[in-house]
Protein backbone atom coordinates (compact mmCIF):
# COMPACT_ATOMS: atom_id res chain seq x y z
CA UNK A 1 0.00 0.00 0.00
CA UNK A 2 1.38 3.37 -0.94
CA UNK A 3 0.15 6.79 0.13
CA UNK A 4 -1.36 8.66 -2.83
CA UNK A 5 -2.66 11.76 -1.00
CA UNK A 6 -2.54 13.48 2.38
CA UNK A 7 -5.91 14.93 3.39
CA UNK A 8 -5.68 18.43 4.89
CA UNK A 9 -8.34 20.68 6.36
CA UNK A 10 -8.06 24.38 7.22
CA UNK A 11 -7.76 24.68 11.01
CA UNK A 12 -7.20 28.32 11.96
CA UNK A 13 -6.46 31.70 10.44
CA UNK A 14 -3.63 33.91 11.67
CA UNK A 15 -1.50 36.89 10.64
CA UNK A 16 2.18 36.48 9.78
CA UNK A 17 4.95 38.93 10.78
CA UNK A 18 4.08 41.25 7.89
CA UNK A 19 0.36 41.27 8.80
CA UNK A 20 -0.75 39.03 5.92
CA UNK A 21 -3.66 36.65 6.52
CA UNK A 22 -2.52 33.00 6.57
CA UNK A 23 -4.27 29.68 7.17
CA UNK A 24 -2.95 26.79 9.28
CA UNK A 25 -3.83 23.34 7.90
CA UNK A 26 -4.21 20.08 9.80
CA UNK A 27 -3.50 16.61 8.42
CA UNK A 28 -6.74 14.63 8.97
CA UNK A 29 -6.00 11.45 7.01
CA UNK A 30 -4.59 9.77 3.92
CA UNK A 31 -5.69 8.13 0.68
CA UNK A 32 -3.72 4.99 -0.12
CA UNK A 33 -3.56 2.61 -3.07
CA UNK A 34 -4.50 -0.99 -2.31
CA UNK A 35 -4.89 -4.06 -4.51
CA UNK A 36 -8.66 -3.33 -4.57
CA UNK A 37 -8.32 0.37 -5.43
CA UNK A 38 -8.04 3.60 -3.47
CA UNK A 39 -8.78 3.52 0.27
CA UNK A 40 -9.53 6.50 2.51
CA UNK A 41 -8.24 6.52 6.09
CA UNK A 42 -9.61 9.30 8.31
CA UNK A 43 -7.37 9.75 11.36
CA UNK A 44 -9.18 12.68 12.97
CA UNK A 45 -12.42 14.56 12.37
CA UNK A 46 -12.07 18.35 12.64
CA UNK A 47 -15.46 19.09 14.19
CA UNK A 48 -14.65 22.76 14.74
CA UNK A 49 -14.31 23.22 10.96
CA UNK A 50 -17.90 22.09 10.25
CA UNK A 51 -19.56 24.58 7.91
CA UNK A 52 -23.14 23.89 6.93
CA UNK A 53 -22.84 20.25 8.05
CA UNK A 54 -19.78 19.44 5.93
CA UNK A 55 -15.99 19.58 6.11
CA UNK A 56 -13.90 20.78 3.16
CA UNK A 57 -10.46 19.21 2.72
CA UNK A 58 -7.57 19.29 0.25
CA UNK A 59 -5.79 16.29 -1.25
CA UNK A 60 -2.03 16.93 -1.35
CA UNK A 61 0.33 14.54 -3.12
CA UNK A 62 3.22 13.20 -1.02
CA UNK A 63 5.69 15.28 -3.09
CA UNK A 64 3.82 18.49 -2.17
CA UNK A 65 3.69 17.36 1.46
CA UNK A 66 7.48 16.97 1.66
CA UNK A 67 8.16 20.20 -0.23
CA UNK A 68 5.89 22.30 2.06
CA UNK A 69 6.70 20.46 5.27
CA UNK A 70 7.75 22.56 8.26
CA UNK A 71 7.12 20.08 11.06
CA UNK A 72 7.44 16.27 11.23
CA UNK A 73 4.35 14.28 10.29
CA UNK A 74 2.73 12.30 13.09
CA UNK A 75 3.72 8.66 13.20
CA UNK A 76 1.10 6.28 11.87
CA UNK A 77 0.16 3.93 14.66
CA UNK A 78 -0.57 0.29 13.81
CA UNK A 79 -4.16 -0.83 14.30
CA UNK A 80 -3.01 -3.51 16.77
CA UNK A 81 -0.14 -3.34 19.25
CA UNK A 82 2.99 -5.30 18.32
CA UNK A 83 3.19 -8.85 19.62
CA UNK A 84 6.04 -9.58 22.02
CA UNK A 85 7.50 -12.96 21.05
CA UNK A 86 9.63 -13.19 24.21
CA UNK A 87 6.80 -14.10 26.62
CA UNK A 88 8.37 -16.27 29.38
CA UNK A 89 5.68 -18.97 29.58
Amino acid sequence: MSIKYYIKSARTKYKDKEGNDKTKYENIGIVMETKHGLMLKIETIPLLQLQGGSIMAYLNTPEEEHRNKTEPAPAVEPSQPPVDDDIPF
